[in-house]
């Protein structure tokens, strides 16, 4: 029996006793252990608390209550200490154990031992287990060039690590120039083709820097300065630097060993090595024998040394092809720490093998199109490998023969049968075929690019913590949804079709999923991959993919395999499958469903997986492998856990995508926890806590009530099944209802959504989320004094709870809800909060609005002072924000705050400068309204003329730019200024742009309206002369009621009666059948407008004085 949560410490029980720790979760080997306790003493109990952090630590908690005293042992490999109330035994493997108890702890020779009084008692057995990496602490940095120089400090450092060198090189251009240090260019960032090399290098650099950080490197020997763009990436080591020019040959080794082992030291054994020998083969030559490398004139060759320190045995060989630079010293560091046999060749011709490998590729898209839809599944492979042999059963003997003819036959025969790690320009090995021998069935992975980050990346997911599940991103229509197969591996697969393959899909899933391998099988026409039906070329990768959890990546891209692998493992891929040229997806669908198989359930290595996959050969050989030999996905050794384990940790992965409310990534997360949850449905944990915290967060993602309603169903069952402490029972029934709550609320039934929040909310603070939940019942209420109340409550509880969040948002709705209600005490209150709560956060925008709102409330509570002091303050936070819309409404608010306060210059001093500000803005909308402000302040101060002005603007700004509805509530202003000020123009202005919103505006704005326009054109009438009058009717007849009378609006044809009238009326022609017009017009309006009235006085006793100048006449 195995205790312990799965892919975490666990604790392997025999006969009912301990008798391992498997530390599967750091690659370590099981920990032996062996406890003697007689299992006749009584009751015992255990349970196991876990921390699955950096270190990871678990504790098996043994509780007894004992008849008689108890002696219980345990035996632990290695040395024990007193520590405090425990014994602590530390490992060499980085594994610690302590033990404590209620008893009496003592160490032994072999171990620890308890003495348990009786009664109850408790032993803990705490393991902490840290990451091993078999990476150096110290990286060596210098250029390319400096590969002799590096070399000699890495063979002054130990040699039981590998030790990366990182050789330098300058950011390459983009947007057509260099990005200068610390710069910050919007249109660098942009993704796009030109701007893609850029973000390649920064991804390698960024990515470069958290390995070494991750696997200890806390030290950089320097022998050259990186360039300040890069700087970042040796940030917080202890630097050694070596940069005197004069440092070389003999003087080098001496004062590179004093530097790192002590001043007066000398290194106690010397390799010597000519200064024209291979670098690689001098470090290897020096590492395998323990000395530290001499450059000196007087050595002879190394080469025959080098060929004598390779081991003899061994499966595995490393080539480089050598150029002299310092990369080449990756493969001999490399090649050291895997014990393999390091293999140096010369640089391949790689423009011969491209324009063969070109010509394959079109042979090989040619058979395709030749055997067409004819042929069906696997038989598609065969035909192809039939139509492209040629007589014999290699069907590329072209490639075989150019890639053979850049491989010397001595570095063939030095490999042997070993597997191989190639660094390589870009050579594809397993076409090598000599007489004696192929390299089609070999393991290969290929380093084609970042020699250190690639190795980097192998040695860090060696040591790393295992993630708690593993996922499989599976791009491809072709590839069924079958479940994984049961092995020492559990993956779950994820198939994306159709609009799931979208981009902003995958790479969410990728970042947020532990994802171990992600395959995409459709391409375009030009190779590039396909994700919904877009493009991802190699310059999108760089910018769109973040690969943190290191997978696989396999890739039926025909683009260049050496571009696509290195973009793909500078976002962060352990490995690359890339295709050498355009295989058919359905194919590509087979290989990449043999090669997950084994990747996952076989656990072998990446390079194995891409052959021998019984698949036809010409199908496996088109795929090459980036990366070493040795990378792999994460094993297992004590095998996985139960099943139902495994598929409840991954919907717990999956609760933790965030999904941002990108509907299609919902549905993929929801379709995936739904199916492991209805795989863990068919095991014993079904029973499980950890089984219904699964149904709840599966209710999370539930999209509406319909799919909810089965989660719903079976958590209503399984809850009160489960045996729960009171608390812990209430703690998840009100989550069970604030979750329906939201499901009715998103789906537009408040009623239900409060009676559901009510349920949650009557479980008290045993609600995970009591605050929030109160806070949206606020939202929801339509009576304002009781939504005051639950808001109020909603506060309360936050800031019983602590928290910040919700009591934030809590102030927002009070003071909202404070002026619905009328209790602006209530609303000058959360103001003040608010504008703390929002200052801590550092939200300037809130602090401002409460900050404003707090002017306004204080305001209209009688309180100018205060007010003018809060607008104040509002005002200088605007300014600091840059804000010219809120400045406006600040500015607004202190001018009614100094009106309040009795000082109109002041206050009219503020609307100046809102209208000064608003012109700048162009904002006509408030221009207009610190228009309407300014003549209201001026006829407060009688000065009736110059309010018009602006009263005037105001209304025939609005107008002219289509804003009726705002221009219809300010016309009444202008209507009352036009009279103060006795001026008949302002009035005519008036009735025009009254008339001319008539027109457009609904019904209960223009039944307000024509009264208005009405008795403007009166009191016009009587106020103007005769030429006015005749102006301003002839203006409005031709701007508003022109046209037939029937085609007219009800309002207009209104309006089109009052003009007939008043123009029968000015030039005398009032008879009877006038009058009856006139009395039906006035039925029509209710009697509002008076019209008999008015015109049965006549016009020259209308006008002021009694006096006409001039005479109306028809025209």
């Amino acid at each position: 029996m195995d205790l312990g949560p799965p892919h975490g410490i666990r604790f392997r029980f025999s006969t009912g006793l301990v008798r391992a720790v498997l530390l599967d979760a750091h690659g370590k080997p099981p920990l032996p252990l062996a406890e003697a306790l007689s299992i006749d003493v009584g009751t015992r109990e255990l349970a196991v608390a876990e921390d699955h952090g950096d270190p990871l630590r678990a504790v098996l908690r043994q509780r007894y209550d004992l008849a008689e005293p108890v002696e219980w042992r345990l035996h632990v490999p290695g040395d024990a200490s007193v520590d405090g109330d425990g014994v602590q035994f530390a490992l060499p493997t980085g594994t610690s154990v302590r033990v404590t108890s209620t008893g009496q702890v003592s160490a032994t020779e072999d171990g620890v031992v308890v003495a348990l009084p009786p009664g109850p008692a408790e032993i803990d057995v705490e393991v902490v287990s840290e990451p091993q990496y078999a990476v150096s602490d110290t990286v060596v940095v210098c250029r390319a060039h400096q590969a002799r120089e590096a070399a000699v400090v890495v063979s002054c450092l130990p040699g039981d690590r590998f030790t990366p060198v990182v050789a330098l090189d300058r950011p390459p251009p983009a947007g057509g120039r260099h990005a200068l240090p610390g710069e910050h260019d919007d249109e660098l960032d942009a993704p796009g083709p030109d701007t893609g090399p850029l973000r390649s290098w920064n991804n390698r650099n960024s990515l470069l820097a958290d390995l070494m950080r991750a696997t200890g490197v806390r030290r950089a020997v320097v022998l050259a300065d990186p360039p300040p763009q890069a700087a970042h990436v040796f940030d917080g080591m202890e630097h050694v630097r070596l940069l005197k020019p004069d440092l070389l040959g003999e003087d080098l080794t001496d004062e590179v060993w004093a530097l790192l082992h002590g001043e007066d030291r000398q290194p106690p054994k010397v390799l010597e090595a000519a200064p024209g020998d291979d670098p690689a083969q001098a470090l290897y030559t020096a590492l395998r024998t323990g000395s530290a490398l001499r450059f000196t004139e007087r050595a002879d060759p190394v080469a025959d040394r080098f060929a004598a320190a390779g081991p003899e045995s061994g499966d595995e060989a490393v080539l480089v092809e050598t150029t002299g630079e310092a990369d080449d010293l990756v493969a001999a560091c490399y090649a050291h720490h895997r014990g393999a046999r390091l293999v140096t060749t010369p640089q391949p011709d790689l423009d011969e093998v491209g324009r063969v490998v070109a010509e394959e590729q079109a042979r090989v898209t040619e058979a395709a199109s030749a055997i067409g839809d004819a042929v069906k599944g696997i038989a598609v492979g065969e035909a192809l490998w039939r139509y492209l042999s040629t007589g014999g059963h290699d069907p590329y003997p072209a490639v075989e023969s150019v890639v053979t003819a850049q491989v010397p036959a001595d570095a063939v025969h030095a490999v042997g049968e070993r597997r191989l790690t190639a660094f390589t320009a870009g050579l594809p090995y397993p076409f090598v075929r000599t007489a004696t021998g192929s390299w089609a069935r070999k393991p290969i992975g290929h380093v084609t690019t970042d020699p250190a980050l690639v190795v980097l990346t192998e040695l860090h997911r060696e040591g790393a913590c295992r993630p708690r599940g593993a996922f499989a991103l599976l791009v491809d229509p072709g590839f069924p949804a079958a479940p994984a197969d049961r092995a020492a591996h559990v993956t779950h697969p994820v198939v994306l079709t159709g609009a799931e393959t979208a981009l902003p899909v995958v790479a969410a899933l990728a970042a947020d999923l532990p994802v171990e391998v992600l395959a995409v099988n459709a391409h375009d026409a030009e190779g590039n991959a396909l994700l919904d039906g877009s493009p991802l070329p190699p310059w999108l990768v760089a910018h769109a993919l973040d690969l943190p959890h290191q997978p696989v990546v396999l890739n039926n891209s025909c683009l260049s395999w050496t571009d696509q692998a290195r973009e793909y493992l500078r976002v962060g891929a352990r490995g690359y499958v890339g295709a050498l040229w355009r295989i058919p997806p359905d194919l590509a669908a087979d290989f990449t469903r043999v090669v997950v198989r084994r990747l996952t359930a076989g656990e072998v290595p990446a390079a194995r997986a891409v052959v021998d996959t019984g698949l036809p050969g010409g199908i496996e050989r088109s795929y090459l492998y980036a990366g070493t030999a040795n990378g792999r996905l994460d094993r297992w050794r004590a095998g996985a856990p139960g099943e139902g384990e495994s598929a409840l940790t991954g919907c717990a992965l999956l609760a933790g995508v965030d999904h941002g409310g990108e509907e299609v990534l919902r549905k993929v997360v929801h379709r995936e926890m739904s199916a492991l949850r209805r795989a863990a449905e068919t095991t014993p944990a079904s029973g499980t806590e950890a089984y219904v915290d699964t149904l709840f967060d599966e209710l999370s993602f539930a999209g509406d009530l319909a799919d909810a309603a089965e989660v719903v169903e079976k958590i209503d069952k399984a809850l009160p099944a489960l045996d729960l402490p009171p608390a812990e029972a209430d703690r998840r029934w009100a989550a069970r209802y604030e979750r329906t709550g939201a499901l009715h609320e998103n789906g537009g039934d408040p009623g239900a959504a409060l009676a559901d929040y009510g349920r949650s909310a009557s479980y008290g603070d045993a609600g995970p989320d009591r605050a929030g939940v109160l806070l949206r019942m606020a939202a929801l209420e339509a009576r304002p004094q009781e939504a005051l109340r639950l808001a109020s409550q909603a506060y309360r509880a936050a800031v019983t709870a602590g928290d910040r969040d919700t009591e934030f948002h809590a102030c927002s709705s009070l003071n909202d809800l404070g002026r619905r209600t009328g209790d602006l005490d209530t609303a000058l209150k959360y103001a003040v909060i608010g504008h703390d709560l929002a200052a801590a956060r550092g939200d300037r925008v809130r602090q401002t609005a409460f900050k404003v709102d707090e002017c306004a409330l204080r305001r209209e509570l009688g309180d100018p002072d205060g007010a003018i002091e809060a607008g104040t303050d509002a005002l200088e936070l605007v300014r600091a924000q840059g804000d010219p819309a809120t400045e406006l409404r600040v500015i607004g608010e202190l001018a009614r705050c100094h009106e309040a306060r009795g000082d109109l210059a002041a206050a009219l001093s503020y609307t100046k400068a809102g209208l000064s500000l608003s012109e700048h803005q162009d904002a006509p909308g408030e221009f207009a309204r610190f228009q309407d402000e300014t003549g209201r302040l001026l006829t407060r101060r009688g000065e009736h003329a110059e309010a018009l002005r602006h009263y005037r603007g105001a209304v025939e700004g609005l107008v002219a730019r289509g804003s009726l509805e705002r221009g219809a509530e300010l016309l009444p202003h202008l209507a009352v200024g036009a009279v103060r000020a006795g001026d008949a123009g302002a009035l005519w202005t008036t009735a025009l742009c009254g008339g001319l919103v008539c027109e457009v505006v609904e019904r209960d704005v223009w039944q307000a309206l024509v009264p208005l326009v009405v008795d403007s054109m009166k009191r016009a009438i009587e106020i103007g002369s005769a030429e006015l009058t005749q102006r301003g009717m002839t203006d409005f007849a031709s701007a508003v009621t022109a046209g037939r009378r029937d085609d007219m609006p009800v309002q207009v044809g209104v309006l089109s009666d009052v003009v007939v009238l008043l123009l029968a009326w000015l030039m005398g022609r009032i008879d009877d059948s006038m009058l009856a017009f006139g009395r039906e017009v006035d039925r029509q309006t209710g009697g509002v407008l008076d019209l008999v009235g008015y015109v049965s006085t006549p016009y020259a006793q209308r006008v002021r004085g009694g006096a006409v100048a001039g005479r109306w006449s028809a025209r």
